[in-house]
């Protein structure tokens, strides 16, 4: 009878070892899916952040240098570039690579705003239209569409985009098969025990290693201060970047303090079931 106990008790704890990794892991595949892989979530991160704003003071920045050897006045481009084009076009490359799109830039409302914009300017400065060839204020503005187009792309999404394609379908699958062995296991517990307090205690270790795993995973990435090493050129971009992945573990943090919550109701439903059983 005690070799009985003691297997079964070894087999329970097989299984509530197995049950704490599939709640990591589904948390693990949660946080991805609400975070990096959701639509709302980049477009969140990027309206919560100063990202338009800083991304406008570069283009205007790399536009005046090539409006300086152009000779423009560096006013010219003040009331240029337009944060509402620049918001649009951002929206249509985010849209473009969770739709699985080619990613590419649309210029043709910023071409067309540039060049009524130079037009304005020859008028304002009295310059004589037919001293200004069109050859060279189309080369400016294909000059100056190379930058905004470089500007608007975010580094490294082509290669993410082709990740994010490959996997998001996994993902759910993943999630499905992790969700339905945790109720299995669940149910297999609650079924072979007669005294339920034992059922409650081996979901409770399986809550709180998972809960505990889930939390050293930020805790090392913080400490290690990985994301704080991130280095794009771009600040825009930079900050971006650091903000999704910020983001990310922040997440894995709640979730973790939620699966530690949870043990300790269970913890306290155990005590409580098993002092009733023992009177």
């Amino acid at each position: 009878m005690f070799k009985n106990e003691k297997a079964t008790t070894v087999m329970y704890l097989i299984l509530s070892l197995i049950m704490g990794l599939c709640i990591f892991a589904c948390s693990i595949f949660a946080t991805l899916k609400f975070t990096i892989f959701s639509p709302n979530f980049l477009s969140d991160t990027i309206n919560s952040t100063s990202y338009y704003k800083d991304l406008c003071a570069e283009l205007k920045d790399d536009l005046v240098n090539i409006g300086d050897a152009s000779g423009l006045d560096k006013n010219f481009f003040d009331d240029f570039v337009d944060e509402v084009i620049v918001r649009k076009d951002v929206q249509y490359y985010v849209n473009d690579f969770y739709a699985g799109e080619k990613l590419k830039v649309n210029p043709s409302e910023f071409q067309k705003t540039l060049r009524t914009a130079i037009d304005k300017y020859i008028n304002r400065k009295g310059l004589d239209r037919k001293t200004i060839s069109d050859k060279a204020i189309n080369g400016f503005i294909k000059e100056a569409t190379d930058i905004y187009v470089s500007d608007i792309e975010i580094t490294y999404f082509p290669q993410i985009q082709k990740s994010y394609l490959k996997y998001d379908t996994r993902l759910n699958i993943l999630m499905a098969v992790t969700i339905a062995v945790i109720i299995a296991i669940t149910l297999i517990f609650i079924f072979t025990n007669k005294w339920k307090h034992i059922a409650v205690r081996y979901i409770y270790y399986a809550t709180a290693s998972a809960g505990l795993l889930t939390l050293l995973l930020p805790i090392i990435v913080f400490l290690s201060g990985v994301i704080g090493k991130i280095t794009i050129i771009s600040r825009s971009l930079n900050d971006l970047y650091t903000a999704c992945f910020n983001s990310m573990f922040y997440a894995l943090i709640f979730i973790a303090a939620t699966l530690v919550v949870i043990s300790a109701f269970l913890w306290i439903i155990h005590n409580k079931m098993r002092r009733g059983v023992a009177n």
